[in-house]
Formats: structure tokens, sequence, C-alpha cells
């Protein structure tokens, strides 16, 4: 039963046009809060969320995806992809994502990989 709740990750999606350090999963939750405090504005209160910054993107086009979900008891892998639409116009500057996943409160993402 835990895995099935735990395979149940939703992605929320933000964009930052400053530097973001440090890149990758946030596991301090004292820079996890700044992060939800910064850019989550419209996150539900009360949630759990998990907390991935990305490596800088040279455009402003495309999305990340989540491609699968393995689940080992509590413990989460995400796969994600990067999609961008061949028509999809992007601005010509330099951002980063920071990605919010919502989960249960007793799963934890412990890897993201990124696919291209």
């Amino acid at each position: 039963m835990a895995q099935q709740c735990c395979s149940s990750v939703e992605l929320i999606e933000k964009t930052s046009m400053e530097e973001l350090e440090p890149i990758g999963l946030i596991n301090d939750p004292k820079i996890k809060k700044s992060y939800v405090d910064k850019f989550g504005g419209n996150l539900n209160l009360g949630t759990h969320y998990q907390v991935y910054i990305s490596k800088k993107h040279g455009n402003g086009a495309g999305e990340y995806e989540i491609n699968s979900v393995n689940v080992n008891d509590q413990k989460v892998i995400l796969s994600l992809d990067f999609k961008r639409d061949m028509f999809e116009a992007g601005a010509a500057v330099i951002n980063q994502r920071v990605l919010f996943f919502k989960t249960q409160p007793y799963c934890k993402i412990v890897q993201i990989i990124l696919k291209k």
C-alpha cells in the first residue's frame, strides 16, 4: 500500500532568472524552506513538498515532465524528461528551474535521473 501511495508524485515547476545554489535535490530543511517561501506562493500550505534545483537552461522554452516513478519501500527514484516543443520560442536568457514534488509525508525522493 505504501508503494502505491509513494508512486503518486505531482510536479510543480517554477523558473528563476537568478542563479540558484545548490543544484540538485535539496535535503537541508532550512534551504528547502527558503525555496518554498520564495517560489512556492501557490503551493498548498501543510502539504509535503520536496525541492530540486536544475542546472542552468540556455533559454526559457521547455518544461520538465515525470517519465517514471520507481518505489522501493518509501524511497522514490524519479526519472524526468526535459521537453521542448520544436515550435516553442524561448527567450534568449539563462534560467534555472525550481521543481516542487508533492509527495506523501512518509515518502522520500532519494534520486532524480534527468533524461534529455
